[in-house]
């Protein structure tokens, strides 16, 4: 080391510039076991960004919504489907409770069952054409027909007039004509046979229960499900109601 006259020490100079080292932020942080922080400062989303993430998103609500509705209808379907059995279990309660005569007449040929399917002007709230018809309400209520005169009503268990607003259920009891044949063959062929009811013990069935029968209006009053008021060749229309089947027996 050189010393000056003096006698303190000289430092030594040098030509070359200074060194700088720049040093990442996030390096001395990282040593330092203090996480980086990033700077969002100017990053964000453009409005087409924006449009095209809400339009995603409502397509997928949608698709999302209509997955409930089938849904709901399968669920509404299936509650309606166990009324349409508490209805039936009625109906048989009904006729037990009813001597074996009467309880037959409420049972129908298929011949009968066919003509009236094929024809538009079958109106099965008519008592006085189709007594047969018997109307259940959604608590699993029946009401039979009671052709008296001064009644020609349908009532239910405790003699209540069934109202049309109560009668969503439609119910028909159809024949089995292989277990139970309405009439036994003769000897004499060109005879047209023997009564069967007046004899049998048992009368075998099946039984269609149809629904909705009646449905309220706008105004509130309750109309028949399929009717056409223009009249027409289909006066009624009942393609469109649900459908059950269920067996039964009436026994002597």
């Amino acid at each position: 080391m050189m010393r000056n006259p003096v006698g303190r020490a000289l430092r030594p100079t040098s030509h070359h510039p200074p060194i700088t080292l720049e040093i990442p932020p996030d390096l001395s942080l990282r040593a330092s076991g203090i996480p980086a922080v990033r700077s969002l400062g100017g990053v964000g989303f453009s409005l087409l960004e924006v449009v095209v993430a809400v339009g995603i998103f409502a397509l997928g609500l949608v698709a999302v919504l209509g997955i409930f509705a089938p849904i709901t209808k399968s669920i509404a379907t299936v509650s309606e489907s166990e009324a349409a059995a508490r209805v039936a279990d009625s109906v048989l309660a009904r006729l037990r409770a009813i001597p074996f005569d009467t309880a037959a007449t409420f049972v129908q040929d298929t011949a009968t069952l066919q003509k009236n399917d094929a024809s538009g002007a079958y109106n099965p709230n008519d008592g006085t054409k189709n007594p047969f018809v018997i109307f259940g309400k959604r608590d699993g209520e029946v009401g039979f027909y009671d052709p008296a005169t001064g009644q020609k009503k349908w009532r239910d268990s405790l003699g209540n007039t069934v109202a049309d607003a109560d009668k969503y259920f439609e119910i028909e009891l159809i024949r089995n004509d292989t277990l139970s044949p309405k009439t036994l063959p003769a000897a004499d062929p060109a005879d047209p046979g023997i009564p069967a009811d007046a004899t049998a013990t048992m009368i075998a069935f099946s039984m269609r229960v149809r629904w909705p029968s009646f449905l309220p209006a706008s105004s509130g009053t309750p109309v028949q499900v399929g009717f056409n008021a223009a009249g027409g060749g289909v006066t009624y229309d009942h393609g469109k109601k649900q459908v059950l089947f269920f067996t039964g027996t009436i026994t002597r």
